[in-house]
């Protein structure tokens, strides 16, 4: 092993955590590789909009154009030259481009990150359809056939894409168990000696659950798509007149919060508070359960953050994923995809018992303890070391 080790992250949006899952992400695992004594650079594709972050030497594109412009890629060579990095890690796998230009610079091993479900179009095809198909065949898309064909027609050519990608890196890293479900979906045949299970990770966990206020929560990005925000307010007709003492907190921003505001000041919709964009740990403190509607994430961190204070997650049982985090009873609860009623009947059963309410914050707790930075960081140290230690022959 070297003296030091080095790590190149490279990414293609700027590096700003408050910007998006991926740079937070980056940023996070810069912070714990550093814990580890690992010495951490990051390559951005942006040339502006980066903030500074504590031990990351960042190094960036010198113009616009991002991936699409070769002189961004000869600036990428040129940081793994003048860094010399024992490892890269790619936030962005499916990026070719990127991963040529890599495979031309440096020899040493080479790691891929997933950083979203692999179910995205297949769990999702209605959206899918919306954005593939023009405007004279969009009915097809809502058709049986039509429906099938699309899932076929996306089957393969994310297939394609997820063998390149399994080629060309010497390590694939994934969240869990439910992402080995999705890939075999898609590449039955894969090699599991280069898939590596690492989840996102949380900074901290409550010693014990915090004093809570009669709060529910609904926190995210504000847009229908993915986010499913569309459902909030349907939900919360049917919990309030149940619940009269308990307030509702609606925390982020997005495209749908104009039509949120409208409809509730329209409908003089009672006991709702909007924060806009937030940081969220105050909320997660306070609140007694955190309701998520999405349709599919990656990994939700949102999921686990909750746990982590003891709010009780209430979740749309939409993508694989959950299902692992989730273990309905213990630590929060699970209902069905689509339908309204449940989730509400769920968080209203909820409220209503202290006892069980008490009981799956205390779940929640323990869940998330399994996901803090101290622990994640041990697993990212323990594949880098053995990818450097074993040499993998990265000119496949």
């Amino acid at each position: 092993m070297p003296e030091r080790t080095r790590i190149l992250i490279v990414l293609t949006p700027p590096l700003d955590p408050s910007t998006g899952g991926v740079q937070m992400s980056t940023v996070k695992m810069a912070r714990m590789l550093n814990s580890q004594g690992v010495e951490v650079g990051v390559f951005s594709f942006e040339a502006h909009g980066h903030r500074a972050t504590e031990n990351v030497a960042l190094f960036s594109a010198p113009e616009s154009g991002n991936v699409a412009n070769k002189s961004n890629h000869a600036a990428l060579v040129d940081a793994i030259s003048r860094f010399k990095p024992h490892a890269v890690i790619s936030q962005m796998p499916y990026e070719h481009a990127i991963t040529d230009t890599l495979r031309r610079a440096s020899a040493v091993p080479r790691i891929g990150c997933l950083r979203n479900t692999l179910y995205s179009v297949r769990n999702n095809l209605d959206a899918y359809a919306e954005n593939l198909l023009p405007p004279p065949i969009k009915g097809l898309g809502r058709s049986a056939i039509g429906r099938a064909a699309l899932l076929a027609f996306h089957r393969q050519r994310h297939a394609k894409d997820l063998r390149q990608i399994l080629a060309s890196y010497d390590c694939f890293v994934m969240f869990a168990e439910p992402n080995l479900e999705e890939l075999a979906y898609f590449v039955p045949d894969y090699d599991a000696q280069t898939i590596a299970l690492i989840p996102n990770s949380i900074p901290n966990v409550a010693d014990r659950v915090p004093p809570k206020a009669k709060r529910l929560l609904w926190l995210a990005r504000v847009s229908v798509h993915q986010k499913r925000a569309d459902l909030i307010l349907p939900i919360w007709r049917k919990i309030a007149p149940q619940l009269p003492d308990w307030t509702l907190d609606i925390v982020g921003d997005g495209p749908f919060l104009d039509d949120i505001r409208q409809e509730i000041s329209r409908d003089k919709l009672p006991r709702i508070e909007l924060h806009g964009r937030q940081p969220s740990t105050p909320f997660f403190t306070r609140s007694e359960v955190f309701i998520m509607t999405s349709d599919f994430e990656g990994f939700p961190n949102t999921l686990i953050e909750a746990q982590s204070q003891g709010a009780v997650p209430v979740v749309v049982d939409s993508y694989p994923m959950v299902r692992w985090l989730i273990q309905p009873g213990e630590n929060g609860l699970l209902t069905p995809k689509g339908d309204v009623e449940a989730l509400a009947r769920a968080v209203v059963d909820l409220c209503r018992s202290e006892e069980r309410l008490a009981n799956m914050a205390q779940g929640a707790l323990r869940s998330a303890a399994y996901f803090t930075e101290e622990k994640v960081a041990l697993e990212w140290r323990g594949l880098i070391d053995e990818l450097i230690d074993t040499g993998l022959d990265s000119s496949r």
